[in-house]
């Protein structure tokens, strides 16, 4: 990444900022289900990694402009932890409730954002569907090594679903990466079903590994 702001920036920022969007419809859901329980926790991981970029601050406004790369990758780290960290507090004190408010959270946001996204797809395929959903899914820094593609036609696109670059994050967290892997696969679902509904997500095993599938209904 260069040492000037650009489109990839910017791009980069606007899906770090869809992470503190999603802990807030997590919150959201939560309180429904927990009430006060929801709260205290958001709080915690509040006071581990401080409080979200307010979504009104402009980047070139806040970055570190000598050390455009390090500022990202920092604001990429803090906000992925925290809302991992929220989701295992979430899921170990509110069990079944905790996993339903961050279940219904995920796929809310992944609605809203195939939605938008619709005006931008470029085909009517599946690589075009899976394209476009990298301007909502944060998958690592953009020099972050990309997904594995196994299988890509107009009707397909498949690729293993092993969260390489989010993994670390989950790890540091302590969240049960079960529940962090289903929570993106609730995203992904919701998604493809909104930007493309004549297309649906799907996962099933290579072995131990999930593959990720994008087909045309």
């Amino acid at each position: 990444m260069s040492a000037v702001l650009g489109h990839i920036h910017f791009w980069l920022y606007k899906k770090i900022q869809l992470i503190a969007e999603r802990e807030q419809l997590i919150k959201k859901e939560a309180h429904t289900r927990l009430d006060d329980l929801a709260d205290e926790l958001y709080a915690t991981a509040i006071d581990l990694y401080g409080k979200p970029i307010p979504p009104d601050r402009q980047l070139d406004r806040i970055i570190d402009h000598n050390n455009i790369h390090g500022w990202l990758h920092n604001q990429l780290q803090t906000s992925s932890v925290r809302e991992a960290t929220f989701i295992k507090d979430l899921t170990d004190c509110g069990g079944d409730d905790g996993i339903d408010a961050v279940l219904e959270a995920f796929i809310k946001q992944g609605a809203m954002c195939g939605t938008e996204a619709k005006e931008k797809l470029t085909a009517q395929t599946a690589p075009a569907i899976y394209t476009v959903m990298q301007d909502y899914y944060v998958n690592g820094m953009p020099c972050d090594p990309s997904d594995t593609v196994i299988e890509q036609t107009d009707t397909t696109f498949s690729w293993y679903g092993n969260h390489q670059n989010q993994i670390s994050y989950w790890k540091t967290a302590g969240v049960n990466p079960i529940i962090m892997a289903a929570a993106f696969q609730a995203w992904f679902s919701a998604f493809v079903s909104h930007v493309a509904p004549d297309f649906a997500f799907s996962v099933n095993l290579d072995g131990d590994i999930p593959v990720y599938t994008i087909a045309k209904s």
